[in-house]
């Protein structure tokens, strides 16, 4: 449900009906509720009484806080991998589907292969809680990711590249390039959303 509502696959207005998401997704309303509960928490959902519950509209200012949390958690992952330069060869299956999404041209593909390649950077760095705590911050910063690389040609092409410049920086223990590279990484959906207000 999270990712339906992050391509807008579900768009913002939609109203969302428990017993019709169940059948749809094949499972028992129990999954459906509690997904619901933890959706709402994001503020991806809005349950109205005697409404219904509707597809929250995008909140620019979820969208900046997710980006603010999202990048104090990450600069310190990078921080502390850059200092202890642990073996890195588990990114490289996340980065070959990196690649074969922007050869493709296929942001969704891209926007699932680049959260499992966050997260596996939190646990090299042994503190996958900071991916996490990353992501129950930024689902609305991940509805503007998603506008972004789908609205902007080669934006995906430029975020594998910043991916491997990242871990460059990482492989070198140059933990403050890391930082700037991964700060400047995440400031990319800052600058787009400051550019459409």
């Amino acid at each position: 449900m999270r990712l339906a509502i992050i391509l807008s696959k579900l768009p913002s207005g939609a109203r969302l009906n428990e017993p019709e998401l169940a059948g749809y997704l094949g499972v028992s309303r129990t999954p459906v509720r509690e997904a619901y509960l933890r959706l709402v928490g994001d503020g991806l959902i809005q349950s109205r009484p005697q409404v219904g519950s509707i597809v929250a509209p995008r909140d620019e200012n979820r969208v900046i806080e997710g980006i603010i949390v999202r990048r104090a958690l990450e600069c310190e992952v990078v921080q502390i991998l850059a200092r202890k330069r642990p073996s890195l060869d588990s990114l490289n299956p996340l980065l070959a589907l990196q690649e074969s999404a922007v050869l493709m041209g296929d942001p969704v593909a891209f926007f699932r292969a680049d959260e499992a390649f966050h997260a596996e950077l939190a646990r090299l760095a042994a503190i996958p809680t900071a991916w996490r705590l990353a992501h129950s911050a930024k689902a609305h910063t991940d509805r503007a990711r998603m506008q972004l690389m789908s609205g902007i040609e080669n934006r995906i092409g430029l975020a594998l590249e910043e991916h491997r410049k990242l871990l460059r920086f990482i492989q070198a223990g140059d933990a403050a390039a890391a930082r700037e590279t991964v700060s400047s990484h995440i400031n990319s959906v800052f600058d787009a959303v400051g550019k459409q207000s």
